[in-house]
């Protein structure tokens, strides 16, 4: 079973997803999200869920969630590009940006 099967069912509840008609949609669209955020976040990702972090998983799923909800009827105009706010600040983490804030000694 691959991770984006094992992210499945959280992603299907992040999305308000309760049919399992889009399934095939959301696998793809969840591996999408997996490449994305491993690439912001410049991580390998685990290969089971039970290694994936908490916060990751979760950026993860709100990028799917994004990616499913923008699926049809915009415009690419209307469309959001990147990654999806909440994913955007958890991978920012994994790479160590920062807002030029020095911590104190």
């Amino acid at each position: 079973m691959t991770l984006a099967n094992d992210l499945l069912t959280q992603a299907k509840l992040h999305a308000r997803i309760d049919f399992d008609d889009d399934d095939t949609d959301m696998l793809l669209m969840l591996s999408a999200a997996l490449g994305d955020v491993a690439h912001a976040a410049n991580v390998t990702l685990p290969e089971t869920l039970a290694e994936l972090s908490d916060d990751l998983a979760f950026a993860i799923i709100d990028q799917a969630a994004l990616l499913y909800d923008n699926r049809a009827g915009a415009t690419e105009r209307e469309r959001p590009l990147g990654l999806s706010l909440a994913a955007s600040r958890i991978c920012a983490r994994y790479r160590g940006v920062s807002l030029g804030e020095v911590p104190e000694a």
